[in-house]
């Protein structure tokens, strides 16, 4: 099916054939998940090209594509796609994002026909989820919820980030993730006011902040959740703080819809925090797209016209960061549907965490 959308997208663009290389591209259409190989597809053909290393893996993995061995001392990428194609295109798209200047010149001087750009023919197919996309997203959602459920009793003073972060880690795996979705990010007090700081020794004290990013991974999806919290009672300032970023959340959470654009929806909770005495301390984007990688497209910011449609898994995580105060950023995934938003994140948003 995948195969034949692809198809469908390349004789839209007019294509003769296409070159990909991106290995989650290649896994996407293909089903092979080694490091090594190249997608060869005209309107006749469909090629995987790897070497001795793969061939077998991708013989029992690409079934939908004829599987070459290329010896790679003997000959080059574009040798071997002049050997196989059985006609030659006027034209040899790429991804232009993807292929290394090296390997562009290399194909240039090799092939007869000119290289084009393919437009993110597969990023665009990879932006609304399938059934399967969908289940394997909802597994790692559900995953990274018993998790934090899991771990949030076990955070007192005197625990410190990197010892709660490997916790937090260690019971993903023990869920059932295959693997962590991204390093986990787990800061505290005036730390968490790093976007995308690393745990440390610091250790929790009563009042800190804490803010935990993370995600799971199941058959090669993502999830992406975060969640800030005060350990104990919080100050006035941090109720306003915190409050502030939910307000916008929510916000977004509600406007978020088929038919919307990325930068609409962005534009809904930035008005929030504009009109909030925080605002100076903004993050700048809404979200991100989320499937096989962390951050797909559409990338919800400012600039970003592309529209939200039906099967498109996204973020949505505003944020305030405070340097020498702190940071909060709520973080939930959400299915895109025609009447709105499905939350695919369950966990619980108390500002408070008891300390007893």
């Amino acid at each position: 099916m995948r195969l034949e959308l692809f198809r469908q997208q390349m004789k839209n663009q007019q294509a003769d054939a296409v070159l990909v290389t991106e290995p989650l591209n290649v896994r996407y259409l293909s089903g092979f998940t080694g490091s090594a190989g190249q997608l060869l597809i005209t309107a006749e053909q469909a090629i995987l090209i790897t070497d001795y290393r793969y061939i077998e893996q991708a013989q029992t993995q690409a079934t939908a594509f004829q599987c070459y061995c290329r010896d790679r001392a003997r000959q080059s990428l574009g040798q071997a796609i002049s050997a196989l194609l059985t006609s030659q295109p006027a034209q040899l798209q790429l991804d232009y994002d993807q292929v290394p200047v090296a390997l562009y010149q290399q194909l240039q001087q090799e092939l007869s026909c000119t290289l084009a750009d393919s437009r993110q023919i597969t990023e665009q197919l990879r932006a609304i989820k399938d059934p399967q996309e969908l289940a394997a997203i909802r597994q790692a959602a559900a995953i990274a919820d018993q998790a934090l459920s899991w771990l949030l009793p076990q955070l007192k003073p005197g625990v410190s980030e990197q010892q709660a972060a490997h916790w937090l880690e260690q019971h993903l795996l023990a869920l059932g993730a295959e693997a962590l979705a991204f390093p986990t990010i787990l800061l505290s007090g005036p730390r968490t006011a790093l976007p995308h700081g690393k745990p440390s020794e610091r250790r929790f004290q009563q009042g800190d902040w804490i803010l935990i990013d993370f995600g799971a991974q199941v058959q090669g999806y993502k999830s992406d959740m975060t969640r800030s919290y005060v350990l104990g009672k919080a100050s006035p300032q941090q109720q306003d703080f915190y409050q502030t970023v939910e307000r916008a959340q929510q916000a977004a959470l509600a406007a978020a819809k088929a038919g919307i654009r990325a930068d609409q929806l962005t534009e809904v909770a930035q008005k929030i925090l504009a009109d909030s005495a925080f605002f100076a301390y903004a993050g700048e984007g809404l979200g991100h797209s989320i499937g096989l990688a962390l951050h797909e497209q559409p990338l919800m910011r400012y600039g970003c016209q592309q529209i939200l449609m039906p099967g498109m898994v996204v973020t949505i995580e505003p944020g305030l960061y405070w340097p020498g105060f702190g940071g909060v950023r709520l973080e939930d995934d959400i299915l895109i549907t025609a009447e709105g938003a499905e939350l695919l994140s369950h966990s619980p948003k108390p500002m408070e965490l008891p300390l007893e």
